[in-house]
């Protein structure tokens, strides 16, 4: 079989490249490629993209332009076993841990020579006027191997945790996600379950275990962190790392919200989304380093 993923909303240069991978027992190389250099490719993919995908796609308004995604496909067919389907969600996973809200990521199309193909189906598609900050290209796509592999070698008993950060991060209410990342954090890396959490100490044990352990790196990466975060704090009229959970958590900040000015709203968007970004690292090194 080959397989066919399209992403939505990210930064591409145009330039396709290819990447190797092992499903499996099995190395399948991978192309990451656009519309118009897709048209070079011949068949399956002449029918199956360019007559069935972008024709049916380009007539559905809950779907991306397919005219304007990013296509990751399999040139090579894949040999289809008991654990190929595994495999492959668990490749669109780290895909999505990668490539982060705002990028969009269709689930997987499929196209079985002489038996079958399906077509890429999304989640959820919001029509986006900007960009994700996201790039994708050959460092970043090196990540996604990454997590990959750490995700196919590991036993996926936190897997839930992985899905409840992407729901948490496709809410939809800035305000909401915030506050929810921080409480996952607050209980998931409390250093000492048989006490009542607390926010700070979560915060620095998370830092200083998953996201940068190591005494070599650790205190210039951890202070980066922190310090860009009070700094936001700051910005907003909080001070230490809880207060602007509490404001959000104990309802003041609906007597606040609407005297914060336009550079405040954009703070509390980079918050959530540098939130994200240390979650997403640290459980990785958490599930490579315990599961």
């Amino acid at each position: 079989m080959h397989a066919l993923w399209l992403l939505n909303n990210i930064f591409f240069s145009g330039n396709e490249f290819t990447k190797k991978i092992n499903f499996g027992d099995e190395e399948v190389s991978l192309l990451i490629t656009n519309y118009e250099k897709s048209k070079a490719l011949k068949t399956p993919f002449d029918d199956w993209i360019h007559k069935k995908i972008v024709n049916i796609l380009m007539m559905q308004a809950y779907s991306p332009n397919p005219l304007d995604s990013v296509y990751i496909l399999t040139p090579n067919e894949i040999q289809r076993d008991q654990d190929t389907n595994d495999i492959l969600q668990r490749f669109e996973l780290s895909l999505r841990l990668v490539y982060y809200p705002q990028t969009q990521i269709s689930h997987i199309a499929s196209h079985i020579p002489k038996a079958a193909i399906s077509i890429p189906t999304w989640d959820s598609y919001n029509s986006v006027t900007y960009s994700s900050k996201n790039q994708i290209n050959e460092d970043t796509f090196d990540l996604v191997i990454r997590y990959f592999n750490i995700l196919k070698a590991k036993n996926l008993k936190y897997s839930e945790s992985l899905y409840q950060i992407l729901r948490i991060a496709n809410i939809g209410d800035h305000l909401t996600e915030l506050l929810s990342l921080w409480s996952f954090i607050e209980g998931f890396w409390n250093p000492d379950p048989s006490r009542d959490s607390k926010l700070d100490q979560s915060l620095l044990y998370m830092l200083e275990t998953d996201y940068a352990p190591g005494k070599n790196r650790r205190d210039s990466e951890i202070n980066g962190i922190t310090s860009a975060i009070l700094s936001q704090n700051e910005k907003i009229g909080a001070r230490k790392y809880s207060e602007l959970r509490n404001i959000l958590a104990h309802g003041q900040f609906l007597n606040i919200q609407n005297a914060w000015t336009a550079d405040q709203w954009k703070i509390i968007y980079e918050q959530r989304n540098l939130l994200l970004e240390i979650i997403i690292k640290s459980l990785m090194n958490y599930i490579e380093r315990t599961a």
